[in-house]
């Protein structure tokens, strides 16, 4: 049985963008990264621990 991915949720400090990386792509370059711009999120949150109340306005970062 799968509970499904565990994500963790970063806002960028450089851009301002909201997104989640699931922790089943850790060992990519990308992971925890901005989308949009590349630089390292903030960790804001991740799921079934401290999720952010607005966790749907979060971009899906896999591919």
């Amino acid at each position: 049985m799968s509970w499904g991915v565990y994500w963790m949720f970063y806002r960028c400090p450089s851009c301002g963008k909201k997104f989640k990386s699931g922790t089943d792509t850790i060992t990519e370059p990308s992971f925890g990264r901005c989308p949009a711009c590349g630089a390292e999120g903030e960790l804001i949150g991740e799921s079934g621990t401290v999720t952010p109340p607005d966790a749907n306005d979060y971009e899906d970062t896999a591919d």
